[in-house]
């Protein structure tokens, strides 16, 4: 399985202002890799919370849960 060789993975949970709900996961064969990922997906929420502040929805309320896990320890 290749989801068995990636040691790092990261998680999300989010709650929008229309009441939505999502989670998920996504792994990485480094540490530096999950961080900048999480940078990135980072960047896209403030760019979602930002459209709704011009009227679109929805927008996600904080705090936005973004972690990057080391799969064998559970620690970041």
């Amino acid at each position: 399985m290749l989801f068995a060789t990636m040691p790092y993975v990261m998680l999300w949970l989010l709650m929008t202002t229309t009441g939505g709900l999502t989670s998920g996961s996504v792994d990485f064969p480094t540490k530096e890799a999950c961080e900048a990922a999480k940078s990135q997906f980072g960047a896209m929420l403030v760019a979602v919370s930002e459209g709704h502040n011009r009227g679109y929805e929805p927008a996600v309320l904080p705090p936005p849960e973004v972690r990057c896990i080391q799969r064998t320890t559970g620690k970041p």
